[in-house]
């Protein structure tokens, strides 16, 4: 969709549909991927969980503002001209795209199920991300 965006285009039929698209994915899958990173860990060690995945994810987006720039071939030029700029963002879309396709495969190909012997969540049911379970921990006592 952002293929359609170039010097003639109008923000709301060519630029907000495609933000609209980006802005719904990201809040689709950012909020419920992080909660299962987080579930998937011991209470423990969540903090170092949740360290990790602020990293790598800073650091992924400092790499593509570092190295799309250089991908595409965009020098200090395309910043004067509009033209020229047009031409860096045509190049980086496809990129960008492509480099997302790869993702979604290798996470489908390496992302594995739990193992059987894991053990179980203390509850079923949970609050919002940082709020305590919603069932108290089952007591052990005989009946």
């Amino acid at each position: 969709m952002m293929l359609r965006v170039d010097l003639g285009a109008s923000y709301v039929g060519d630029v907000l549909p495609a933000l609209l698209v980006i802005g719904a994915g990201m809040v689709s899958f950012v909020a419920p991927l992080t909660v299962t990173l987080l579930a998937s860990v011991d209470s423990g060690k969540a903090g170092l969980a949740s360290g990790i995945n602020n990293a790598a994810a800073r650091a992924a987006g400092l790499v593509a503002v570092a190295a799309l720039p250089l991908l595409t071939g965009m020098d200090s030029d395309a910043y004067r001209s509009g033209e020229a700029f047009n031409e860096s963002f045509r190049r980086a879309m496809p990129i960008c795209a492509a480099i997302l396709e790869v993702g979604a495969v290798l996470a489908f190909v390496t992302v594995r199920g739990a193992a059987p012997d894991r053990h179980r969540p203390q509850c079923r049911r949970h609050g919002w991300l940082t709020t305590p379970p919603l069932e108290p921990r089952p007591s052990h006592r005989p009946r």
